[in-house]
């Protein structure tokens, strides 16, 4: 008797592994997993439609509007051949407009944005380069359940709630917040209306999400400090800061943006802009026309731009003497071919080489104002939630030196997205020799996420997706929270109308 009850006792092990097998899963799994499995939670979040829900606005990057001569219905930006670049017409018209004595803002063209630039193409002698722009952003929310305002809507929707805002990302930064300001705005009204409509919801107080990739970031940041006041025209003095823009939104996601700048606006500005290694490179005259280049230039306080053999001393890289001294840019004498195609009218060298050291003090002096703009010591209203999505895995250029004849050479790689360090997208002001153990930045972060990926390719895993999703639908602001009870009775009340129209 004994020994069979031994005999059972051994088989228990066996049977109980046998009886408890499933397939979901061993704690002993080492394994890293693909595709994310939503849970139906998650899956009624992407399916609802309502005003229980904040709609979301995408706001792009330096490059990322398709621009067109509105005079001709001619494409500027968007599509790159090197046959044009030979010409100097179409890069002449891509150049923001310069002339003595007026103030940046009065100086316009008939060239204006026309949409998101979701793929581009550069043809070089006969081979294409196809770049995938901002369409993995916008379907990525599209399969959250916000449909772009750009497309037709599904029969199940009845109104979009991804609005694109597209921007001329030439023009100052502060420029277009004014404009980012009229945009939701308008985009506000509208959707009070469908609640009105719809719901049934007089005067509903309409919240956005932001999602904001690179300088984006910056117009977005910007937004939420001054609302729709652009910087005034005297160079020393910056808004008074009111958080205007904060009232209108919920949650900001901030991906891949230079809050403390990056040395490669500095090396395009002195060597051109170079799309791919197999492309050419725009004329760095024509660049140097953009304000907003100039925005993005390193913080002073984070000494990237040093003097070469003498790295402890920093270089200005917002003083004219500076541009002039190395010949950098819009202050190199030996660019009249670029200046005479954009400056048709100014009759000879002397003049037109005026007119561009005139623009290029203009930008120096508008970049240092918008840097102190950014810059001032407050935390952001507690019903806003700040979220940055940053790269951490390429070594990323971090800080250059500047030889005696103007050369820039790169003394440093940092931690980035290969254009972007993660320590200006978290605007983390410690250095090796004043450091801490936690960050220390200007920017009062919800929540900050690193991920392994290229400015552009950070948008392209579905880590990414996961975690932006989890933000914009399962992770409630102060706002939200004490508004909690609000939410339960909409959600609870009121459903998605039928196709008439009309509440179920």
């Amino acid at each position: 008797m004994k020994k069979d009850h031994a005999f059972s006792l051994s088989l228990l092990p066996l049977l109980f592994l046998n009886s408890c097998s499933t397939d979901s899963g061993s704690y002993q799994d080492a394994k890293v997993h693909g595709k994310t499995v939503y849970s139906e939670v998650m899956r009624k979040s992407f399916e609802y439609e309502g005003p229980g829900r904040n709609p979301v606005i995408v706001i792009h990057g330096l490059l990322g509007s398709r621009l067109e001569d509105s005079e001709t219905s001619e494409n500027i930006w968007g599509n790159f051949s090197f046959g044009e670049m030979l010409t100097g017409d179409k890069f002449a018209r891509l150049a923001h407009p310069m002339k003595r004595g007026v103030p940046l803002r009065n100086l316009t063209s008939s060239v204006t944005p026309t949409g998101l630039l979701d793929r581009s193409q550069i043809r070089i002698l006969g081979f294409s380069f196809d770049y995938s722009g901002y369409d993995i952003l916008v379907r990525c929310l599209k399969d959250s359940g916000y449909f772009p305002d750009s497309e037709g809507l599904p029969a199940n929707r009845h109104f979009p709630s991804q609005f694109l805002f597209y921007y001329d990302w030439r023009r100052d930064i502060s420029e277009n917040a004014a404009r980012l300001r009229e945009f939701i705005g308008e985009r506000r009204e509208e959707l009070r209306k469908i609640y009105r409509e719809l719901y049934g919801l007089p005067d509903y107080n309409v919240k956005f999400d932001l999602v904001a990739h690179s300088m984006g970031g910056l117009v977005a940041r910007y937004f939420m400090r001054y609302g729709g006041t652009p910087l005034p025209d005297d160079s020393e003095q910056i808004p008074e800061l009111t958080w205007e823009g904060a009232e209108w939104i919920d949650k900001v996601v901030i991906i891949a943006t230079p809050n403390a700048g990056y040395v490669d606006t500095l090396v395009e500005l002195t060597d051109g802009l170079r799309l791919s290694p197999a492309a050419p490179a725009y004329p760095k005259t024509i660049i140097g026309t953009f304000p907003s280049y100039y925005q993005m230039l390193p913080d002073p306080e984070t000494k990237s731009v040093l003097l070469a053999g003498k790295e402890e001393e920093a270089v200005d890289c917002f003083s004219l003497d500076t541009w002039i001294r190395y010949g950098w840019g819009l202050a190199d004498p030996e660019q009249d071919r670029w200046l005479s195609a954009m400056l048709p009218d100014v009759p000879t060298p002397e003049e037109r080489y005026q007119v561009a050291l005139d623009h290029l003090e203009k930008c120096l002096a508008r970049a240092r104002q918008f840097k102190r703009s950014l810059r001032t010591a407050t935390f952001a209203p507690e019903n806003v939630a700040l979220y940055l999505i940053a790269g951490d895995a390429l070594l990323t250029n971090d800080k250059v030196a500047v030889h005696p004849d103007g050369r820039l050479a790169v003394v440093k790689r940092g931690a980035g997205d290969g254009k972007i360090t993660a320590m200006s997208a978290c605007h983390d002001l410690r250095t090796p020799d004043h450091w801490l153990p936690f960050s220390v930045s200007p920017i009062n972060w919800t929540a900050v996420y690193y991920l392994h990926g290229g400015h552009m390719g950070i948008m392209n895993s579905d880590t990414f997706e996961t975690n932006l999703r989890h933000v914009l639908l399962s992770a409630p602001t102060p706002y939200q929270r004490k508004h909690m009870a609000e939410y339960s009775d909409l959600l609870n009340c009121r459903t998605a109308p039928d196709d008439d129209g009309s509440l179920q």
